[in-house]
C-alpha cells in the first residue's frame, strides 16, 4: 500500500521519465510532495493510528470504505478499457514477459512484496477469528 500510496500522490521516475503524482500536478513540485514526505505523514497520521487500536473490529468501517474505493477503482478501470476497446487506442496485452536481459530478468522479481504481503497475511486470520463476536462469520473474512 505504501508503494501505491506513494507512486500516486508524490509521482514515480522510472527509465528516466518522471510521472507526476496528484499532489505535484496540483500544487506543482514542492519539498513537502516529495515522496519521503508524503509517506511520512501518511505513517503518521494514518496507519499509525489505525494500528495503535485496541481490538481489530474497529477497523470494520475502514475495511468497508476500502473495499468501496477497490470498487470503484474497478468501474474506473473497466470505463477506460471498454472506451480505448471501442475506439481503437488499445493494444493486445504480452502473455508472457519480455525478457532480454539480466537486468530484466531481476525485473521479473517486483512480484516478490506481493507474494511476502500474501504470506504474512494468511495466519492472521486466526487471530481474527478470535476477535470476531460471531465465529460463523470467518468465511467471509477469509
Amino acid at each position: 500500500y505504501m508503494i501505491i500510496i506513494g507512486d500516486v500522490l508524490s509521482g514515480s521516475t522510472s527509465a528516466g521519465i518522471h510521472h507526476p503524482g496528484v499532489l505535484e500536478g496540483w500544487f506543482g513540485a514542492h519539498w513537502w510532495n516529495g515522496r519521503f514526505f508524503v509517506l511520512l505523514v501518511t505513517t503518521l497520521a494514518i496507519f499509525a493510528p489505525l494500528a495503535s487500536l485496541k481490538r481489530i473490529d474497529s477497523l470494520k468501517f475502514t475495511s468497508a470504505s476500502s473495499v468501496g474505493l477497490a470498487v470503484v477503482f474497478l468501474v474506473i478501470t473497466v470505463g477506460i478499457t471498454v472506451f480505448k476497446l471501442i475506439s481503437g487506442t488499445i493494444s493486445m496485452p504480452r502473455l508472457l514477459p519480455d525478457v532480454y536481459d539480466l537486468t530484466s530478468f531481476f525485473k521479473l522479481f517486483a512480484v516478490v512484496p506481493v507474494f511476502v504481503t500474501a504470506y504474512i497475511c494468511h495466519y492472521n486470520v486466526h487471530s481474527i477469528d478470535n476477535e470476531l463476536e460471531d465465529n460463523t462469520r470467518i468465511k467471509a473474512v477469509v
